[in-house]
C-alpha cells in the first residue's frame, strides 16, 4: 500500500522564555549604580550591597505582603535565571532565545536519524505528566495557583472555546468555557505571548503577538533578567496544530517586546499590534507589517466600538525610561496616522490602559498609575466625546495595592494594569492590578471585588484570585468577563461581582526544585516560583499548596511524607503534619533561595546552602552549625553510599566535603574542570561516591557534562553531542545511565555508551530544573520551569515485561518501542506528525484513541531494540509478510479487531476510494470507535489501483474505522 501525501514539518523560529512575575521597581540610587553593566557578578555585587543581601530589612517574620512582594527576591530570581545563562566572561547574553532556538535547531540537523525519520526517533524517554493539574489551599498556603497567564481570545461564534496565551507555557485552548485545557504549541521551544486574535471570519485563523511586553519595562535590569523579546506576529491557519511566522515588523530591531493585538471589526486582513518599537499594521494578514507610529513603548489599542475609523492607542511613560509627554494617541483614519493630542490627561503617568464599550461608543476611559501616596493612585479619567479631552473622575482609594480597602501607597503600574468596560452598560468599569476592582457607577465609588491572598481558615476564600492580573477581557457571545493572571484564568459571570477560578489541566506551573518518597512514587513536594510549595500525596495529579510567595528547594523525610523542610523566599520552614502546620526551621541568617539536602541515612542530618557558607543541622532545623569555606547556593549534593561526603557550588567554585561539611577541598581549577561556564548540579552514583557527574550552563558549545572517578580531582569531558544549551540538572540511575536536563528537555547517556541521545518523547520543549531518579519505582522525575512536572521510566534499551501507556495529545515525531502498548491517544498535529508504535508482544488502542486526518500513524510488532520500524518516509510501503494480526482494538466478547497505519483515502458522498498497490482478494470491516463491526465484505477482487467502497448508510454513526485486510494481515485504516 502507498498514499501520495507529502510532508512538510514547519519549525517555527520561537525562542525560549523565561518568566517573570510579580515585579519591582528599580530604586533610582541603585539604578546608576547598575547602569551600563552586563557582568553578572558586577550587578549583583551591588545589588546585594544595597540590600544587604536580603538581611535588611529581614524576610523572615514580616506580614505575607511584605513577604510575597519583597524587592530583593526579584534580583534573586534574576541571577538564578541569569547564572545558568552567561558567556564565557560572564557576561548576560543580549539575546538568550535567539541563542536557545539557534543552537537547537543545529543540533537537529546533525541528528537527522532522530527528528527527520520517526523511525529512528528516540523510542525511550516517554513521559507523562505529573501535574499539578489541580491545586487544593491547605493549612498556611496563601496564594495558590497553576502559573502565569498572559492574555484570552474567543471564538467568533462558540462561547465555550477560549484560547490563552503564556509567558512561557504556550498556547492553550479549552472547548468547554474553562473546565478543562489543552495545549496546543508542546512541539516549539517556550515563547512569551503577549496577546492572541482569533478572527471573526474564520475561526481556524489565530493570530499570536509575541515579546512579553509586563516584564520590558526599562531593558533587563528592570525586568529582572527575564527579557522575552519579540519574534514578531505568529498565524495559525488550521485552529493552532501548526504554527508560522508572518512578516516582520520594519524598524522593530531585535529588541522589541509586544503588548496588545486587535483586529479590524469589519476587514478581517487588518490587524494592529502594539508594541515597544511603536504601533504596526497589517492589511494582508500578516504577510507585510507597516509601522504607523513610530513612538515607542506602546501599550494598548482600541478601536472605537461601531467606528472602526476612530482609533484610540497609549504609550508608557516615565517609569520605562521615556521623557515626560502626552501619552494618549488618536488616529481618524483607521491607524495610518496618529495624532498625540488631548485635554485633561496627566503627563505623569508611568503607564495606562484603554477601556471602551459599545452601550457608549463615545465613552473612552483611561486607567492610569502608579500609585501616589497612601490610599490614591495617578487617576482613572474619562471622555465622553470619542477621546477629544477627558476628566479625572477618581483618584482614590488606591486600586493598583494590595489590601481590599485600597489604603497602601503600592502598585505594580509597569507589570500589571488593566481595564475593561461591560460591552451591555458603560457604568460597569473592571480595573486590574494586584486585586480587581469594580464600580457601578461610571468609574467612581470603586470597590474591590477580589483579594490576592486566600485567608480563609476553612475553605478557599470566595473573592480569591492570585495576584498581579494582566488582563481583562469580556466574551462577546455571553458577556462573561475573564482575567488572566500570575496564577491562572477567573471568571465572573456577573459583571465582575463575584469570580471562579478556571485554571485546573492548566499544567504551567514553574518548578525551582522537588523531592520524592522513594517508598511511593507517587509522593513528591515542590516549589514553584510564585505559586509557593506544593505537595503531591495521591496518584491523582492534585497538590496540596501549603504555603505561598517563591517556593524553592525542599527535602522530604524518607520515613515520614508528611515532614517536609522546605524554602520560601528566604526562610527555611517545617512541617510534621503534611502542610497544616509549619515551624520556622532555617539557620540564622540564611541567604535568599538556600539549597536544601538530606543524608540518605538519617533524615534528621540535613544541610543548607547559600552564597556564603553551606550549614549542618542534625536534628532536621531545631539548631545548626555552619562552615564558610564552600558555598552552596547552586548545587548541594550528598551521597547515598557516603553519608560523610557532600558536594556544594555557588556555580563558580565547587567544593567537597569528606566529614560531613565540617572541612572543605576546592575542586573546580583541578585537571579537566571546564572554565568560562557556570556549575549547576551535581550528582554521584549510588554505589561510589567519588564517582560524580556535574552539568554546566552557559551556550559554550562542549561544556556540558563532566565526569570524575576520584571526587573531583580530575575531570573528563563527557559531552559528547550534546546540543549547545544550557544545562539545569543531572541524574544517574543504579545501572548508571546518565541524564541530563536542558534549556529544551532531557538526554540520556546509556550506561557503556559514549554519546548522548534526546529522552524527549512526549516532553514539552521547556527548560528541566529538576531531575530525580527512584530507583525503587524504576522511574525519572523532572520538574520544568513553565510546564510543571513529569515522568518516565528509567531508561531501557529493551522492556522485556510490561506494558507502556500512551495517552494524551500526540503531534510532531514519535516513535514508541516496548514489550507491550495501550494507548488512547489522540494523534492531531496535521501534515507533518508521524507517530509509531512498535511491541514485541500487542499494541491495543483503546476506546478514545483517534489518528485524525492527515497525520501519519503506523502500529507493528517485532523485537524491539533493532532499530526502526518496516516503513520509509514519505512513501508508505507495507511490507505483507509483516503479521498484523496482534495490532488491534479491543472488541466486544473479548475479540479483537486488527487496527493499523492512515492511508490515503478520498472522501465522496457515500464511498470511500481505496488504493490498492496489488491485485487480489481484499476484505473490507468497518467498525465503530469500540469494535463492534458495522459492515463486513470479505473477499473482493480487487485489481491494482484505485478501488470503490460504498458505505452509505453508516453516516449517522459519530466516528467509525475502515480496515482493509489481505489474508489475515491489516494494510489500510481509516477513521471516517
Amino acid at each position: 500500500m502507498y498514499h501520495k501525501y507529502l510532508f512538510q514539518l514547519c519549525f517555527i523560529s520561537l525562542f525560549f522564555i523565561a518568566l517573570a512575575s510579580t515585579a519591582q521597581k528599580i530604586p533610582p540610587d541603585l539604578g546608576k549604580k547598575i547602569a551600563g553593566k552586563t557582568n553578572l557578578e558586577e550587578i549583583m555585587a551591588e545589588v546585594d550591597a544595597y540590600y544587604q543581601e536580603g538581611k535588611a530589612p529581614s524576610l523572615q517574620n514580616v506580614s505575607r505582603e511584605d513577604e510575597f512582594e519583597n524587592p530583593y527576591i526579584f534580583w534573586k530570581r534574576f541571577e538564578h535565571y541569569q547564572a545558568a545563562r552567561l558567556d564565557e566572561k560572564g557576561n548576560i547574553s543580549p539575546n538568550v532565545n535567539q541563542t536557545i532556538w539557534n543552537n537547537w535547531n543545529a543540533y537537529k540537523l546533525l541528528k537527522p536519524n532522530y527528528f527527520n525519520n520517526p523511525t529512528q526517533n528516540s523510542s525511550y524517554g516517554t513521559w507523562s505528566n505529573l501535574g499539578p493539574t489541580s491545586i487544593t489551599r491547605y493549612g498556611k498556603g496563601y496564594n495558590s495557583g497553576y502559573g502565569r497567564v498572559n492574555c484570552i481570545a474567543f471564538h467568533p461564534t462558540d462561547p465555550l472555546i477560549l484560547y490563552i496565551g503564556l509567558p512561557q507555557g504556550g498556547i492553550w485552548r479549552s472547548v468547554n468555557g474553562g473546565t478543562s485545557w489543552s495545549v496546543l504549541t508542546d512541539d516549539l521551544p517556550s515563547t512569551g505571548i503577549s496577546d492572541l486574535v482569533v478572527s471573526w471570519a474564520n475561526a481556524n485563523v489565530i493570530y499570536a503577538l509575541t515579546g512579553d511586553g509586563d516584564v520590558s519595562a526599562g531593558g533587563y535590569v528592570t525586568s529582572y533578567g527575564y527579557d522575552q523579546k519579540s519574534v514578531g506576529v505568529l498565524r495559525s491557519t488550521d485552529g493552532g496544530v501548526t504554527w508560522f511566522l508572518t512578516g516582520a515588523l520594519p524598524n522593530a530591531g531585535e529588541t522589541f517586546y509586544g503588548y496588545k493585538l486587535i483586529q479590524h471589526p469589519n476587514f478581517a486582513n487588518i490587524l494592529f499590534a502594539a508594541t515597544t518599537s511603536g504601533i504596526y499594521k497589517t492589511s494582508n494578514s500578516g504577510v507585510s507589517w507597516t509601522q504607523v507610529e513610530s513612538d515607542t513603548r506602546f501599550t494598548d489599542i482600541e478601536f472605537k466600538p461601531n467606528d472602526a475609523s476612530i482609533m484610540y492607542a497609549v504609550r508608557r511613560m516615565n517609569g520605562g525610561g521615556e521623557t515626560n509627554s502626552n501619552p494618549f494617541y488618536r488616529s481618524t483614519n483607521t491607524g495610518d496616522t496618529w495624532t498625540n493630542t488631548t485635554t485633561g490627561i496627566t503627563t505623569t503617568a508611568e503607564r495606562l490602559a484603554i477601556g471602551v464599550s459599545k452601550a457608549n461608543i463615545s465613552t473612552v476611559y483611561l486607567l492610569t498609575g502608579p500609585s501616589t501616596g497612601a490610599g490614591s493612585f495617578k487617576g482613572l479619567y474619562r471622555s465622553t466625546n470619542s477621546g477629544v479631552s477627558f476628566s479625572n473622575i477618581a483618584t482614590t482609594p488606591n486600586i493598583l495595592g494590595y489590601p481590599t480597602n485600597g489604603s497602601d501607597a503600592k502598585d505594580q503600574t509597569f507589570y500589571d494594569l488593566g481595564i475593561e468596560v461591560s460591552p451591555t452598560n458603560a457604568e460597569i468599569v473592571l480595573t486590574a492590578g494586584i486585586n480587581i476592582w469594580r464600580s457601578t457607577t461610571g468609574g467612581t465609588n470603586l470597590t474591590a471585588r477580589t483579594q490576592w491572598f486566600d485567608d480563609a481558615d476553612d475553605a478557599p476564600a470566595a473573592d480569591y484570585v492570585h495576584a498581579d492580573v494582566h488582563n481583562l477581557a469580556y466574551n462577546p457571545l455571553n458577556n462573561y468577563v475573564y482575567s488572566c493572571s500570575d496564577g491562572g484564568v477567573g471568571r465572573s459571570t456577573d459583571n465582575g461581582a463575584n469570580w471562579t477560578f478556571l485554571s485546573s489541566n492548566l499544567h504551567i506551573l514553574a518548578t525551582y526544585h522537588a523531592d520524592w518518597y522513594e517508598p511511593n512514587a507517587s509522593i513528591m513536594t515542590s516549589g514553584t516560583q510564585d505559586n509557593g510549595t506544593n505537595v503531591r500525596y495521591t496518584g491523582s495529579n492534585t497538590y496540596r499548596h501549603i504555603y505561598g510567595a517563591d517556593g524553592f528547594d525542599c527535602i522530604m523525610d524518607q520515613n515520614n511524607p508528611d515532614d517536609i523542610v522546605y524554602v520560601a523566599n528566604s526562610s527555611v520552614y517545617r512541617t510534621t503534619d503534611g502542610g497544616l502546620t509549619n515551624d520556622n526551621a532555617g539557620p540564622a541568617g540564611v541567604g535568599t533561595f538556600p539549597q536544601l539536602a538530606r543524608s540518605y541515612t538519617d533524615d534528621n542530618d540535613i544541610f543548607a546552602g547559600d552564597k556564603t557558607a553551606v550549614y549542618r543541622s542534625t536534628t532536621r532545623g531545631t539548631s545548626w552549625s555552619s562552615s564558610t569555606t564552600p558555598r552552596g547556593s547552586r548545587a548541594l549534593t550528598t551521597c547515598p553510599s557516603n553519608s560523610s561526603r557532600i558536594y556544594a557550588s555557588n556555580g563558580t567554585n565547587t567544593f567537597r566535603s569528606d566529614d560531613k561539611a565540617v572541612t572543605w577541598t576546592t575542586i573546580n581549577g583541578k585537571p579537566g574542570y571546564p572554565t568560562g561556564v557556570n556549575l549547576t548540579d551535581i550528582e554521584s552514583r549510588v554505589n561510589n561516591s567519588l564517582d560524580i557527574y556535574a552539568s554546566f550552563g552557559g551556550y559554550s558549545a562542549g561544556k556540558k557534562v563532566y565526569f570524575s572517578t576520584d571526587g573531583g580531582e580530575n575531570w573528563s569531558n563527557i559531552s559528547g553531542s550534546l546540543p549547545n544549551l544550557a544545562c539545569h540538572s543531572i541524574a544517574v540511575d543504579a545501572n548508571f545511565n546518565v541524564y541530563v536536563g536542558t534549556d529544551i528537555g532531557v538526554f540520556v547517556r546509556p550506561s557503556g555508551e559514549s554519546d548522548w541521545q534526546p529522552f524527549l518523547n512526549s516532553l514539552p520543549r521547556t527548560p528541566v530544573s529538576e531531575l530525580m531518579v527512584n530507583n525503587t519505582a524504576n522511574r525519572i522525575i523532572a520538574t520544568t520551569f513553565g510546564r510543571g512536572n513529569w515522568f518516565a521510566e528509567l531508561y531501557s534499551p529493551c522492556p522485556a515485561t510490561g506494558t507502556l501507556i500512551v495517552g494524551g495529545t500526540l503531534t510532531g515525531q514519535r516513535f514508541y518501542e516496548y514489550n507491550s502498548i495501550s494507548s488512547t491517544a489522540i494523534i492531531t498535529g496535521g501534515e507533518g506528525t508521524h507517530v509509531a508504535m512498535k511491541a514485541m508482544d500487542y499494541v491495543q488502542l483503546n476506546p478514545g484513541f483517534e489518528a485524525k486526518q492527515n497525520n501519519d500513524f503506523r502500529a507493528y510488532l517485532g523485537p524491539c531494540g533493532n532499530g526502526g520500524v518496516p516503513f520509509t518516509l514519505g512513501l508508505q510501503s507495507v511490507d505483507e509478510n509483516f503479521s498484523m494480526e496482534n495490532v488491534f482494538i479491543p472488541s466486544e466478547n473479548g475479540k479483537r479487531w486488527p487496527y493499523a497505519h492512515i492511508t490515503e483515502v478520498l472522501r465522496q458522498e457515500s464511498s470511500i476510494e481505496i488504493s490498492t498497490e496489488n491485485a487480489g482478494l481484499y476484505s473490507i470491516r468497518i467498525t465503530d470507535v469500540t469494535g463492534k463491526v458495522l459492515k463486513m465484505k470479505e473477499n473482493l477482487q480487487f485489481e491494482k489501483g484505485i478501488q470503490k467502497f460504498n458505505y452509505a448508510g453508516l453516516l449517522q454513526n459519530e466516528a467509525f474505522y475502515i480496515q482493509l485486510l489481505k489474508d489475515k494481515r491489516l494494510v489500510h485504516f481509516q477513521e471516517l
